[in-house]
């Protein structure tokens, strides 16, 4: 897994916490409403770099669309009326169609990612969705369009450039349907930025389900060692959130075998970012005293 481990602890905690506060079983808790809050901001962000990945690649569809309609139109004008070639025209006339619902599936992603109104990023997932789709479809049709020109030799003078003009179709919406899972595009250069954001969104939740459920499989034995550690205090008493904070960091140091500096640490720079000014050097202490125990 190479997903950062400090994102996996502040996962962590945030579930944690929203599981004890919500009686502190597992089996009782909605995990998906948990994440879908959660990572709402994260799957906004993905959703919003993959549009503009996809819109990337689609830079130079509309000059090769109206190249592809031209050669398209010229064929089906001289076949007309021609009854041996209604299967090709036929043919033609779907994939002409069918481009042009992607040159519409693109202009309406364009718009949506630029639309300042819009309230989340719900629409923009089903615009990558269409765009992509239709270019996987694309791609398949014009491979098996291709061949069946050789079928008419005696159009070949339109045929062969409209073929020139479906290879060149392809090989652009070969690039945008490659855009389909982006966590697969890790060894691209020019898309390993989204591949990232994709595997941290994929691993995230498992890695921090994991370690929450680690802490509430040992949550007797580790409550007891902390309230051990307390002085002159009741594990009742502590904050909430810096009582998930100690029980992850203890049950990291306990039962993952991480260095104490490491765990140390890391509770420290989460008592920061999520509870008072006053609670990192109390979980300090007490994971100092942990360690030495």
């Amino acid at each position: 897994m190479s997903i950062n481990r400090s994102e996996v602890r502040k996962s962590a905690l945030t579930l944690l916490y929203a599981i004890r506060e919500n009686g502190g079983k597992a089996d009782d808790f909605d995990f998906d409403l948990f994440w879908s809050i959660a990572q709402e901001k994260k799957t906004d962000k993905l959703r919003e770099s993959h549009a503009r990945a996809i819109l990337h690649t689609c830079r130079a569809s509309g000059e090769s669309a109206e190249l592809l309609d031209t050669r398209a139109t010229a064929l089906l004008e001289a076949m007309h009326g021609d009854l041996t070639t209604v299967s090709l025209r036929e043919e033609t006339e779907h994939y002409a169609r069918r481009n042009q619902a992607f040159e519409a599936a693109v202009s309406a992603l364009s718009y949506c990612l630029n639309d300042t109104r819009r309230e989340g990023t719900d629409q923009l997932a089903r615009c990558n969705d269409d765009v992509l789709r239709l270019a996987g479809a694309l791609v398949t049709m014009g491979n098996d369009l291709m061949p069946r020109f050789e079928d008419y030799p005696a159009s070949r003078s339109l045929t062969e450039p409209l073929a020139a003009a479906i290879r060149r179709r392809v090989r652009l919406l070969e690039a945008t349907a490659a855009l389909t899972h982006p966590i697969t595009l890790s060894d691209s250069k020019e898309h390993a930025g989204l591949a990232r954001q994709a595997a941290d969104l994929n691993e995230l939740r498992p890695a921090a389900e994991e370690l929450v459920k680690a802490v509430l499989l040992h949550l007797n034995e580790l409550e007891t060692e902390l309230t051990a550690l307390i002085d002159n205090y009741t594990l009742e008493r502590v904050d909430m959130v810096d009582t998930c904070i100690l029980l992850i960091a203890l049950y990291e140091l306990r039962f993952n075998g991480l260095e104490p500096a490491i765990v140390i640490s890391e509770a420290n720079q989460l008592a920061d970012t999520y509870s008072g000014s006053k609670s990192a050097p109390f979980i300090h202490g007490i994971l100092a005293a942990a360690a030495k125990a």
